[in-house]
């Protein structure tokens, strides 16, 4: 994944970590100091969904049935889901920009009644 500035090509992947603890959509360039957001792929959205639909339906089950062997199948599902999205990024997404320039929609386009 490219981790630089969109606005000033500022190399921002030695702040993954931070970004990784306090998860926010905008943020700003501790290079240029420009307003930055997530750039997120469709594809990662459906990834994480479906991993975590898994692992919540496994859990349930799991629960409910109180089999021990469904909940060793749940943790599995959730490690699989870190995996995959691991290898999606670094084979598929390997020159996806990961942040975007910071577009704000105008007011003028709330409908007004």
């Amino acid at each position: 994944m490219d981790y630089r500035c969109p606005l000033c090509k500022g190399d921002l992947s030695r702040r993954k970590f931070s970004r990784a603890v306090v998860a926010r959509m905008e943020i700003d360039c501790h290079h240029c100091k420009g307003r930055i957001q997530l750039n997120v792929h469709r594809a990662e959205t459906g990834i994480i969904f479906f991993h975590f639909t898994l692992f919540v339906i496994l859990a349930a089950c799991a629960y409910l049935l109180k089999i021990q062997t469904l909940a060793l199948i749940a943790l599995g599902a959730a490690v699989m889901g870190v995996v995959v999205l691991s290898l999606f990024e670094q084979i598929y997404l390997r020159h996806w920009p990961r942040y975007a320039p910071l577009v704000r929609q105008p007011l003028g386009d709330i409908p007004h009644e």
